[in-house]
């Protein structure tokens, strides 16, 4: 039996990690190629965001697919269409046809996600859970990471590396189809009302938000700013890598660092912080190659610890019975920024020129100090001792993976307040 799910979480996180990092190579590939055919960055953005707006239908209505057909076929149809719109990138490169491609995609990708994540927390006990977790997280990161990398093997103008990134996407159907793990349940998941947690936590409402566009500006745009800064397409794959492994780097010291001080001071200094290197490389980042990968390391590591604080503060101002369905506001608000992020990042480039992105991710990252003078004054945070622990979350997910959190119960679902 031990060997069986060792095998069936080996098989599950094989799949996840060829599906990640497919993805990311799509997601730099398809940047570069819109600027290399001469589109501006605000239209760029603008096309690009469709995965995020698919992502985010995806994760809302998926499950309705999956409860139909199954785990599987729907994991193969998810898989499979997927995989085609990836293909079809460079068949017909247009804006209509490439914002349908790309919300396509972005729903597919949710879809496996939501099986996946579902298995994984299927697989999960309450002593193995937060375990199941982190390596869910560092296998996120690492795959996200590699797939940058891969940019460097061929020229995102011609189609090869499009062809990659879709056999990624299609050798990821692989390991899940022969897991012998068995299925999960899958329910939909329920939300508290908006309303509910912006009466709780301000703070941690609008930093979930921020966190979006930030992360959703840089991650899509983040290329093209790239390359207009004058980085060949194999220094865009490595500037793109070394920022998510930055991210994966800082993310639990600075968890861990905030279950000892006042969580909202720690987002605070987070925010600070990553607001001041975006200035600084949007001020100096064309001096040199170092000033450009130091601000943009810095800036990207600590405002990907934005969301789990902000998820962090959220779950310290509610009872334990609300934290799934907490969770599943905070992701949703946070993918609504990240359909926001990219249309704003790129049009910044466009009216402002490369150094516009990080102006306005600065600008972004303003609102969370400001926002925290007001908190301060009108919430009544728990106390440090009181605190629960920060759990580290991926950039992007489903709320199917919170469940997983070791901040709830297993009972958490039945007992949670219903749907927004």
């Amino acid at each position: 039996m031990l060997l069986r799910s060792i095998l069936g979480i080996s098989a599950l996180f094989s799949s996840l990690a060829l599906l990640v990092t497919g993805n990311a190579l799509l997601g730099t590939i398809a940047a570069l190629r819109l600027e290399i055919e001469g589109y501006a960055a605000g239209t760029i953005g603008l096309v690009l965001s469709g995965a995020a707006l698919g992502f985010v239908l995806g994760s809302l209505h998926g499950i309705r697919i999956v409860k139909r057909v199954g785990h599987i076929r729907a994991f193969a149809v998810f898989g499979a269409v997927g995989a085609a719109a990836a293909l079809a990138h460079p068949l017909h490169v247009s804006v209509a046809g490439w914002m349908a491609f790309r919300l396509a995609l972005g729903f597919c990708i949710a879809g496996m996600m939501l099986v996946t994540e579902s298995w994984v927390n299927g697989q999960a006990t309450t002593a193995t859970r937060g375990t199941l977790l982190a390596a869910y997280m560092a296998l996120f990161f690492l795959a996200a990471s590699s797939g940058q990398f891969l940019v460097a093997l061929g020229d995102p103008g011609l189609h090869h590396l499009f062809v990659v990134a879709g056999i990624f996407i299609i050798l990821s159907l692989v390991p899940i189809s022969l897991t012998l793990s068995s299925l999960p349940e899958m329910e939909r998941t329920r939300r508290l009302a908006v309303r509910v947690l912006w009466r709780r936590s301000e703070l941690g409402l609008v930093g979930a938000a921020v966190s979006g566009v930030v992360l959703g500006a840089f991650g899509t745009v983040g290329p093209v700013y790239a390359y207009e800064m004058g980085l060949d397409v194999e220094a865009v794959g490595a500037f793109m890598g070394f920022a998510i492994l930055a991210a994966m780097a800082v993310q639990w010291p600075i968890g861990y660092l905030s279950d000892f001080l006042p969580r909202r001071l720690v987002i605070v200094a987070v925010a600070g912080a990553a607001m001041t290197a975006a200035l600084v490389t949007a001020g100096f980042g064309h001096r040199s190659t170092l000033h450009l990968y130091a601000g943009v390391l810095v800036f990207y590591g600590l405002a990907s610890c934005i969301y789990p604080l902000s998820l962090a503060l959220m779950h310290d101002m509610l009872s334990q019975q609300q934290i799934v369905t907490a969770s599943a506001t905070l992701l949703l608000a946070n993918g609504v920024g990240a359909v926001a992020g990219p249309v704003i990042g790129g049009t910044a480039i466009s009216v402002l020129g490369p150094s516009g992105l990080f102006v306005f991710l600065a600008a972004s990252l303003g609102v969370l100090p400001l926002l925290a003078l007001h908190s301060f004054a009108v919430e009544k945070a728990p106390k440090v001792r009181e605190q629960g622990h920060c759990v580290g979350v991926a950039p992007v997910s489903t709320a199917v993976i919170m469940e997983l959190d070791p901040r709830q119960r297993r009972d958490a679902k039945s007992a949670a307040a219903g749907p927004a």
